[in-house]
């Protein structure tokens, strides 16, 4: 009875998890209140939030549990995105992930310690065999943090499908964050989908404010929209929890067209392999130019989220001229919490020749999602693989006058606010090459709101440089020949600090030795700065003479830098 018992524990969560119930079985990763700053299917640049962002009291250095029995299955260090990271599998088929910590603990920081000297390397993504770091439900593990790619102190935690590594809402689990508070609902967007379309009598996307934001919610303008051809419907909206002024994400929308459900989404489960089609869900000019979160409730081409549940065609609706139709959107939270919106819409017939231009600058042309296309001037191209773009897209290659570095112009190239599926090849031929430093050119990426380059990296080759970027925009040539800076701040046995930072290319390694011997040095890119605890490791003792570092950047410029303890 003991063994039959076991199976249907660990059984129970799978079958709760596909009827989207509440779901037992962890306890929760810490020992204070969880206010959430971020949840499950948030808006993110370029992905959907995959976890739960719990707030640490603005501090770092809490106790970090395991949520469940089980094994430790990886162990990530890096600058950059999760920071220091920690993966555990459970026998109920999930694994639960603890991000952005400040340190690990026993037998984790042994294990990890040991990996990084046997590899000489800090930044390290490791898999350790099976069985060989156990941990029971409860057992500290870590310590959080603010490591990585973080803007602030916090647990970023999630819960994932061992088998598919596919992340779930870990909502969907008995973790006590109290929610009584309905999604606020801001505005309804109606978009044109043909040539012949139109909204209230144009064919650009038109967002309605809401008179109230929660419950039963109505538009400010209360007559009904006038509409030909196929449309879609946006809902801006976002989601308040207890205990929190963060905007958070929204778990399900539903939309009834007369009484009959057409559209239902359901973000419950995501997928990393299609996380940047978060971009063809969301209004993605609104997202990158005024952070409006409106999801869309209906598909473009090439959208594969796993999130649609219901949808009729590709979601869009169409109302015969002369018919008046009600449309109600329902929007949940994972909770239960429900507001909904009501509106009508009255179907009119089409203008003569309606389609309104579209301005595209000389030269442009239509890049199909689904073929390989190219664009070439005498001094600058794209090269857009099949399955790049969600729909058909107008591309462009235009030289920027107002602006030019030392070695090209600046050219402007598609449309910044059309999102890509992943990267593209741009090669720029710049204007001149400097002898023996072609492997310091590189392409940058100029942000015009923020006035400052990206190095996008590069190769130069037969007098051009090509670079894999990940968006439309404005693209040049420029050289990095310039060291890295590098200053020491605090020196001696103990404890050693160093300041390193970049002009352009990025910090690519950071090496330092202890009398020619390897020894491990932390690096927090948000802080510019690296560092070496003595009392963590044990290797720098006090017949200890000499200190070597070498910061080497993405070019391969080099600052080495000595120091007699």
């Amino acid at each position: 009875m003991k063994h039959l018992a076991y199976i249907l524990f660990l059984f129970f969560p799978i079958c709760a998890a596909a009827q989207h119930g509440s779901m037992a079985g962890f306890r929760s990763p810490l020992d204070i209140p969880l206010n959430l700053s971020g949840n499950f299917g948030e808006f993110r640049t370029n992905h959907f939030h995959t976890g739960l962002d719990i707030k640490t009291q603005g501090r770092e250095g809490l106790p970090v549990y395991a949520v469940a029995g089980g094994c430790v299955s990886r162990i990530k260090v890096s600058p950059y995105g999760y920071g220091n990271v920690v993966y555990i599998d459970h026998p109920n088929g999930y694994t639960t992930v603890y991000a952005h910590l400040s340190e690990f603990k026993e037998p984790i920081a042994t294990y990890l310690r040991e990996s990084q000297y046997a590899l000489e390397s800090w930044d390290v993504d490791l898999y350790p065999e099976p069985q060989r770091l156990c941990v029971d439900s409860s057992a500290v593990i870590a310590l959080s943090g603010n490591s990585g790619r973080s803007s602030g102190p916090h647990l970023h935690f999630e819960v994932r499908e061992t088998k598919t590594e596919h992340p779930l809402n870990p909502l969907l689990w008995d973790f006590p964050v109290f929610d009584t508070r309905a999604p606020l609902v801001k505005g309804v967007q109606l978009t044109p989908l043909s040539d012949s379309s139109e909204v209230a009598g144009t064919q650009r996307s038109q967002l309605y404010e809401t008179s109230a934001s929660t419950g039963k919610v109505s538009l400010v303008r209360n007559s009904p929209i006038a509409v030909c051809g196929p449309f879609g419907i946006g809902i801006h909206t976002v989601d308040l929890l207890d205990n929190s002024s963060n905007s958070c994400g929204i778990f399900r929308i539903v939309v009834n067209l007369d009484g009959e459900s057409v559209f239902e989404q359901r973000i419950d489960r995501l997928d990393f392999g299609v996380t940047r089609h978060m971009n063809a869900h969301v209004d993605y000019v609104l997202f990158k130019k005024e952070r409006k979160s409106i999801h869309r409730t209906f598909t473009l081409p090439d959208n594969k989220l796993p999130i649609y549940k219901t949808i009729r065609g590709n979601g869009a609706i169409e109302v015969a001229p002369g018919i008046t139709s009600v449309i109600e959107v329902q929007v949940f939270d994972v909770h239960g919490n429900e507001s909904r919106v009501t509106f009508k819409v009255v179907g009119t017939a089409a203008r003569v020749n309606s389609r309104e231009s579209q301005l595209v600058p000389e030269g442009g042309v239509q890049f199909a999602f689904d073929r390989v296309n190219t664009l070439r001037t005498d001094s600058c191209s794209v090269f857009v693989p099949e399955g790049r773009l969600f729909d058909d897209a107008w591309c462009w290659i235009e030289p920027i006058a107002r602006r030019s570095t030392r070695y090209s112009s600046h050219y402007q190239i598609g449309n910044r606010y059309e999102p890509l599926i992943d990267n593209v090849l741009v090669s720029i031929r710049p204007s001149f090459i400097p002898a023996g430093k072609e492997d310091k050119l590189l392409i940058v990426h100029y942000d015009p709101d923020r006035q400052r380059y990206r190095a996008q990296g590069g190769d130069c080759l037969n007098g051009e440089v090509s670079a894999r970027v990940s968006e439309f925009g404005e693209y040049a040539v420029e050289l990095d020949d310039t060291p890295p800076t590098v200053s020491v701040t605090r020196f001696s046995r103990s404890y050693i600090e160093c300041r390193v930072s970049d002009n352009l290319s990025g910090i690519d390694s950071i090496r330092a030795e202890c009398d020619g011997a390897w020894i491990r040095m932390h690096y927090d890119p948000k802080r510019n700065i690296i560092w070496h605890n003595g009392s963590e490791d044990g290797v720098i003792t006090h017949e200890s003479k000499r200190f070597a570092l070498e910061v080497r950047d993405e070019r391969g410029n080099v600052t080495t830098l000595e120091r007699n303890f």
